[in-house]
């Protein structure tokens, strides 16, 4: 019979979440064991990876942008030379304005909130390829190849032994014991068990009263030819060079429809925003959709379970998991650890 492999931390999904999570606790020297669906599809495999300074129609600078940012460069860069891999770039993104309102927006913020994020670059871009009559302005962002991380990730967990294809019933395959969990079913036995299981986590038993409020994503792969800007362009949706001549363009956000198929509708909504302000013909590629693990009130949750401590959560970082997750799973490791209490907002105890 084979030997029972001992953990102390299974981590179930290797998405954004699970991944930096597990980067995290191996290098405080945890044995972790990971366990992933390996699902063609997923909202962290076909995410942009985009971690843009100012968002949004009201041009709001990113929750604690500082912070995360220069953390998630160390940690992205730190384990691009530990796999000897590339997939993080800091990257400059363009900022179109859209209308009247969001010109006189700029006007009232730029000079309070952001003046040290944004430069007006003369010319702000080529005018035979782009709408600029509104005008916009140039910040610095960073770009994450997601589906690149994850693969090197995984390949640096398998050469560990520490990562394993399977799909678990958390009802059914959890046998809790004094102080661990142990998994018969994949010969494993663990301190803790940590979810990081997306928007599947809304079918979780152990988390059923978490105010999940899904969002579904589509993107376009698209071939431009004659288009050589390598910004990341902004305006009402965003447009990102991929490689030669192919760029891809997103995201639409859809709460009715919570499926991986994408939809014609969405199709027509991308490209209906990108040719409003790009004057080149595209050709759509690729089309794919996965579903965002949006949880009410737009902050991620973690922690363990105040009934069951040998289960842990760590999940909802929606649109921002590039961006949030190193420093959110630095911070879960500290809380472990018993170094630090989570913030109440964002704490699991307080959502069941």
């Amino acid at each position: 019979m084979p030997t029972l492999k001992t953990v102390d931390y299974l981590i179930t999904g290797q998405g954004l979440a699970g991944t930096a999570l597990a980067w995290t606790l191996i290098r405080r020297g945890y044995r972790v064991q990971i366990l992933d669906r390996c699902e063609p599809v997923t909202s962290s495999k076909i995410a942009a990876g985009l971690i843009t300074p100012i968002t949004g129609m009201r041009l709001v600078v990113s929750w604690r942008l500082e912070e995360f940012f220069s953390f998630a460069t160390d940690f992205y860069r730190s384990i691009e030379q530990e796999t000897k891999s590339q997939f993080y770039e800091i990257k400059p993104m363009l900022r179109l304005f859209a209308s009247p309102a969001e010109v006189q927006q700029y006007a009232q913020r730029s000079r309070t909130h952001f003046p040290e994020l944004v430069t007006i670059p003369e010319p702000l871009a080529d005018e035979s390829l782009f709408e600029l009559s509104l005008g916009g302005f140039e910040m610095n962002g960073g770009q994450l190849d997601v589906p690149a991380y994850l693969e090197a990730s995984r390949h640096f967990f398998e050469s560990r032994s520490s990562f394993r294809q399977a799909e678990i019933d958390p009802l059914e395959d959890l046998e809790f014991q004094a102080n661990s969990v142990r998994l018969s079913r994949w010969n494993v036995r663990a301190d803790k068990i940590i979810f990081c299981e997306g928007i599947h986590s809304q079918h979780n038993p152990w988390f059923k009263a978490i105010p999940f409020e899904g969002a579904k994503g589509e993107i376009l792969t698209l071939k431009i030819p004659g288009l050589h800007e390598r910004r990341v362009v902004h305006r009402g949706i965003w447009l990102a060079h991929w490689k030669e001549d192919l760029f891809r363009a997103g995201s639409t956000y859809d709460r009715a429809q919570l499926d991986c198929e994408p939809t014609p509708a969405g199709r027509k909504e991308i490209c209906d925003r990108l040719s409003d302000f790009l004057k080149l013909p595209v050709e759509v590629i690729e089309h794919r959709a996965a579903v965002r693990p949006v949880i009410r009130g737009r902050l991620p949750i973690m922690g363990l379970h105040p009934q069951q401590p040998q289960i842990g959560f760590f999940n909802g970082f929606a649109s921002k998991g590039s961006l949030q997750t190193p420093w959110m799973a630095n911070h879960f490791a500290d809380i472990l650890e018993g170094k630090t209490t989570p913030d109440k907002a964002m704490d699991l105890a307080h959502k069941l």
